[in-house]
């Protein structure tokens, strides 16, 4: 009988994709779980199945909770995703217990089996099992299974996490007022954020009086918001998988340095189009995108074919068969 524990990040620093990524896999264990969060948050007890416990470790690199509950529960399984949470430290005092790891940095990581939804390269080790490249996206199916709605005008898609500490969507905002200014274009753009995002006061005065643009906070309905939208810009993480999988071509914009190096892979592999952080850079690759309706189609059919809406249920399957041998 699988006993899932999963020790996820969950402050709203750490952007949503952590946990989302958590549930869509979770979705696919037929036994309860039990959920180590960093703090108490209602959009994370409101998604988590009633079946389910959890469990709050109140600080984002802790795990006592989880380390004084693995006997109390018989956990026979760890899944952990988090960029703060050191998995060795968890190993010594897991009894055992396999671990499974989110790695999005092809770090030395200890795990029994090793998840990175990225086209990135990892040196073998001996006695650990990889899962690597988008056939492992852990995005819900829910994305990959609907017909797009058509509209008379394009509409721009702007996402950037739920955080975007740095203010990313603010530059894109410029940038995408200043390319609808020079090419007369009618665009409609959607921006989505989370409640606790610091630029949201910023963002609505950047937008105020336009009609044409619409903040929405805390969406739960993403798949609603992709049926409706021709582009995205974004960053490549957890959302750009589920826009690959809807269909929507992406001008991707970094966010930090992990954020260089997946955008060059997924260019070279013709899943989308790079943009630096610049007026001039975005303005074009989205006058690029806009004109050229080969080059539109090609991207959303490469996104569609790379990524299933599978992942989560192979990466499922995979743990489920490592509990049921050891």
């Amino acid at each position: 009988m699988m006993r899932l524990a999963i020790r996820v990040s969950s402050a709203s620093s750490s952007g949503r994709g952590h946990f989302e990524r958590c549930l869509a896999i979770r979705s696919y264990i037929p036994e309860g779980v039990f959920w180590f969060v960093d703090y108490e948050s209602d959009y994370i007890k409101n998604k988590i199945f009633k079946s389910d416990k959890i469990f709050y470790e109140n600080g984002k690199n802790k795990f006592n909770i989880l380390k004084n509950n693995l006997e109390k529960y018989s956990i026979n399984c760890i899944l952990i995703d988090s960029y703060v949470i050191n998995s060795k430290d968890i190993h010594n005092i897991s009894n055992n217990v396999p671990i499974v790891v989110f790695d999005d940095q092809n770090t030395n990581t200890i795990a029994d089996i090793l998840i990175c939804p990225h086209p990135l390269n990892y040196n073998d080790t001996q006695g650990k099992k990889y899962l690597i490249g988008p056939k492992y996206a852990p995005i819900s199916n829910k994305f990959s299974f609907f017909e797009k709605e058509n509209s008379k005008d394009k509409k721009i898609l702007i996402s950037f996490g739920a955080y975007d500490s740095i203010g990313i969507t603010l530059n894109v905002i410029k940038s995408v007022k200043k390319f609808i200014e020079d090419s007369k274009f009618n665009l409609n753009i959607i921006i989505i954020l989370g409640k606790e995002s610091p630029i949201i006061t910023q963002v609505q005065h950047e937008i105020r009086n336009l009609s044409n643009y619409k903040l929405i906070l805390d969406c739960d309905k993403m798949e609603k918001i992709y049926k409706n939208c021709d582009i995205a810009i974004g960053s490549p993480g957890l959302s750009y998988l589920e826009r690959m999988a809807s269909g929507i071509p992406s001008i991707l914009v970094s966010q930090n340095k992990l954020h260089d190096i997946l955008i060059n892979k997924w260019v070279d592999l013709g899943c989308g189009i790079k943009a630096e952080n610049s007026a001039n850079s975005i303005e074009y690759a989205l006058k690029k995108l806009i004109l050229d309706d080969n080059l539109h189609q090609e991207l959303i059919l490469k996104g569609k074919n790379t990524v299933d809406g599978k992942g989560a249920e192979r990466i499922a399957k995979e743990i489920i068969n490592m509990v049921s041998i050891k």
